[in-house]
């Protein structure tokens, strides 16, 4: 292992972050798949559009060689 980098994106418009990491498509599989109700989900989502919107996660980047 050569190099650990740990980064923190940080959304805070819900079109960027719905195109990176895919919220409303996973959304629409849990409704689909039926983990959420389809009126909840829908309402979820609708509500990230609401007020101010924050998203973050913790990314790990791992550099190898042999």
């Amino acid at each position: 292992m050569e190099t650990v980098i740990a980064t923190a994106p940080v959304f805070r418009d819900l079109a960027d972050a719905d195109h990176t990491l895919g919220i409303g498509r996973d959304m629409r599989h849990a409704i689909n798949a039926g983990y959420v109700e389809r009126d909840r989900g829908e309402r979820w989502f609708a509500g990230l559009a609401e007020g101010p919107f924050y998203a973050s996660f913790t990314l790990v980047t791992v550099i190898c060689s042999r």
